[in-house]
């Protein structure tokens, strides 16, 4: 089941963690070097997106990358004692991007190629033991636009995200980078913070 709301500006979200290390190393190291391998990825998504939809296309406009900082934060759930996480979060919006109409079948082809990032990473899903537990590198596909799924392999937008400050704060910031960010105004009378 999805939907689509059009109203809201299209934007892709995506949460990435670590709280092990990987063939690359620390989780801090691992995040560092996923980077650029993410934006190659989205990329040729993009592009393979567009030529599906649209026959040959020149790349013409390239999709901006907001990226947060990165965070420690403590696990939550899972076993106890595990190590705390490294997390951010990437925003990626305009240019070529904005072209690509959000769509349950686009939005699992990215996320099986996300899969493969982690896979390379040291990362196997297939292992279900342990819910919440260490993980090598993590990259979870948050929102896009107004595109809403539940299938049993993806859900827009994540059901918890909301819920966890690991993910809203690293979103707050890579959100910040964004053309239009809010401004805040002066304090008020009334509205003590």
């Amino acid at each position: 089941m999805s939907s689509i709301n059009n109203s809201i500006p299209q934007t892709l979200t995506i949460g990435l963690g670590a709280n092990s290390n990987s063939p690359a190393g620390s989780p801090e190291s691992t995040l560092i070097i996923a980077r650029p391998l993410i934006e190659k990825v989205i990329n040729e998504w993009i592009c393979s997106c567009l030529s599906e939809n649209r026959g040959k296309i020149s790349i013409d406009s390239e999709s901006v990358f907001s990226w947060s900082p990165l965070y420690k934060t403590k696990p939550i759930g899972g076993p106890q004692g595990q190590p705390n996480f490294v997390n951010a979060a990437l925003v990626v919006h305009g240019g070529n991007f904005v072209a690509v109409p959000p769509s349950i079948e686009l939005a699992k082809n990215l996320l099986k190629r996300f899969l493969l990032i982690e896979k390379d990473f040291g990362r196997d899903r297939s292992i279900k033991s342990v819910r919440w537990g260490p993980r090598s590198l993590d990259i979870d596909l948050l929102a896009w636009g107004g595109l809403q799924v539940n299938s049993s392999d993806l859900t827009l937008p994540h059901p918890r995200s909301i819920q966890r400050n690991f993910v809203i704060i690293p979103l707050a910031e890579a959100l910040k980078n964004n053309p239009d960010p809010p401004s805040q105004i002066p304090p008020q009378r009334g509205w003590q913070e």
